[in-house]
């Protein structure tokens, strides 16, 4: 930039914006690629979040316990060694600015699964959890996602008072020299026992809130006994890490479960920050699980479970050996098998209430389930942190909580942790799978069954790319008709509809108020159709994307491929009359 280069000054000026824009504090924490500058994942940033969060604690444990904070944090494996950049180095900092201000913070040691981290909040009785992931983003990116005292993730109003306390002028100042401090006890570590952090980790306490976490899964009834007198063949399970660090945990998870052992995919179980073989280490991206699908087929495994690099979440793949095709199973589809499995298995016997939750937009299989088994379902916003929440909240009430799902392969098994658990869930499915595949079933022949008792529900899920925020709200505002909500999209009638923008709107509501809460800032409108068919429009909180998720439940007797033959007829009119692509510039992720 110095000698002139347009593009090394774009560059910076990218990096280091005039407006002195910064990171967001959004969803659960930060998320962002690892680079220099206001905008990216580094030891600043962190540095900056880390001594906002202490200072906010400190006023909230004084407002609220008068006793002394203490916090967890956890880290997987991400790096950019360009920068000199890593979950590692962010989770150390974390710990020495919470040292800092008197904070008492269990570091844990090693890679740890985001789920551990979650079970550790409560666990040890933590005022916060902080664990250092990007999920299953692409490797140039990391994450700072925080947990509250319940184990769950943060919400409203926590997570906008956690954002301001960051900016305050004293907390973007470093306090004093983390980096010679690290430094220090980088050179005092010498010899072994000291864990994976110069000192700063705990290698015990880990251990033992990892025994904890499994024994939460006996305890909890999960773990049924499987039937081995069988003539059938069991089922046989290959399974990937995406270069993550679930492969001890998932190994761990079998043996918890009494199953035996599954076949690892070489190429992906070890913790990679390149993600060598899958760029998007995300189970739901296509072509994720060709490896590890491959993998299965050349060694005759007849399933593919998936977690994603900090596994908590779960993908599945079955193998069908007679036509020699691939069944991969939506979010959706994985929620209903768990959800009938708990029921029968759990729930009919429980002595206590039961109910399942799920986020709005994922399907309404486990509502019709409720009420023909007679359990109560609830829907909650979109996010784990509402899931969780709202989860907590009927436990309280005295129900017990079998599960809490989300479409995007996001599992709460048992009530073990109020947030998704790859780990807890993929016990659950394997066990289930050999139980059906002792009967002569099959997941796909089960789920079939299970349309055949609540009906067949078919769904169609994408989204736009909109780059421009301005259109997602003319987008909504077209949508709204002046307040007077369309009755008819195309010729397919609307028998009611519900507006979470604010101040918010449901027409089923005889107060015209819906139960969810509302939001200007994150609006989403869903249109019910008298033929069955629920359609529902959001932008996403993280990326430029404008998301619909359209559901059709079929009429008794209808196949499944007349439920989407009409449900995809109906998509087509539905998102030209009402989001007009063409006319407001959307983008289609096939022209991308």
């Amino acid at each position: 930039a110095e000698n002139g280069s347009s593009t090394s000054l774009q560059e910076l000026q990218c990096l280091f914006p005039p407006n002195n824009k910064r990171i967001g504090f959004g969803t659960a924490g930060l998320r962002s690629s690892m680079s220099p500058g206001p905008l990216g994942m580094n030891d600043l940033v962190v540095i900056q979040t880390a001594q906002g969060l202490a200072n906010y604690l400190i006023r909230s444990s004084k407002d609220k316990y008068s006793t002394h904070s203490t916090a967890v944090v956890g880290y997987d494996h991400r790096e950019n060694s360009a920068f000199s950049l890593s979950s590692k180095q962010f989770a150390m900092y974390t710990k020495l600015v919470f040292e800092s201000k008197g904070i008492s913070c269990t570091l844990l040691d090693g890679y740890v699964a985001t789920p551990i981290l979650a079970f550790a909040v409560g666990n040890i009785g933590a005022s916060v959890g902080i664990m250092v992931t990007a999920s299953h983003n692409p490797k140039q990116d990391n994450g700072y996602k925080v947990y509250w005292e319940d184990g769950c993730q943060i919400r409203p109003p926590i997570d906008a008072e956690i954002a301001s306390a960051i900016v305050e002028l004293k907390n973007l100042k470093p306090w004093m020299d983390y980096g010679r401090q690290l430094r220090t006890f980088e050179k005092a570590a010498t010899g072994g026992g000291q864990g994976e952090c110069y000192g700063l980790s705990n290698p015990e306490q880990t251990e033992m809130i990892e025994d904890a976490y499994y024994q939460a899964i006996r305890d909890s009834s999960l773990v049924v006994e499987r039937d081995v007198v069988s003539d059938c063949q069991p089922p046989l399970f290959a399974y990937t890490a995406m270069h993550g660090v679930g492969l001890p945990y998932a190994k761990r998870s079998f043996e918890t479960f009494g199953l035996p052992a599954f076949l690892p995919v070489p190429s992906q179980q070890h913790p990679d920050a390149n993600f060598t073989t899958v760029p998007f280490p995300n189970p739901e991206e296509k072509g994720a699980l060709d490896e590890a699908m491959s993998f299965a087929e050349q060694n005759g495994c007849d399933i593919v479970l998936a977690n994603d690099p900090d596994a908590d979440r779960l993908g599945v793949a079955e193998f069908n050996k007679v036509d020699g095709k691939w069944t991969v199973f939506t979010g959706d589809q994985i929620g209903s098998l768990l959800g009938h499995w708990l029921w029968e298995t759990i729930g009919k016997k429980s002595e206590q209430p039961v109910a399942m939750c799920a986020s709005t937009v994922s399907s309404k299989i486990l509502s019709a389930m409720g009420q023909t088994e007679g359990f109560l379902f609830e829907e909650t916003l979109t996010g784990f942190k509402w899931i969780g929440s709202r989860a907590l909240s009927l436990q309280n009430e005295g129900y017990r909580v079998l599960l809490g799902y989300e479409e995007a392969i996001g599992f709460s098994c048992g009530g073990i942790i109020p947030d998704k658990d790859g780990i807890s869930a993929l016990g659950v499915i394997a066990t289930m799978a050999h139980s059906f595949y002792a009967n002569g079933k099959t997941l796909a022949t089960h789920l079939q069954e299970m349309y055949l008792l609540y009906g067949e529900f078919c769904s169609n899920n994408g989204y736009f790319r909109c780059d421009d925020p301005a259109i997602v709200k003319k987008i909504m505002e077209q949508m709204r008709n002046g307040g007077k909500y369309f009755d008819r999209v195309g010729t397919y009638e609307v028998d009611s509809v519900r507006d979470l923008g604010s101040p918010g709107y449901d027409s089923q509501a005889v107060d015209k108020k819906p139960t969810l809460p509302t939001s200007s800032s994150s609006p989403m409108i869903t249109f019910r159709f008298k033929n069955g068919c629920v359609a529902q429009f959001r932008a996403s909180g993280t990326e430029p994307k404008f998301k619909y998720y359209i559901e059709l439940r079929g009429q008794p007797g209808e196949s499944r491929d007349e439920v989407n033959k009409r449900l995809n007829t109906m998509v087509t009119v539905i998102l030209e009359e009402l989001l007009h692509p063409s006319e407001n510039g959307l983008i289609t992720p096939s022209c991308l």
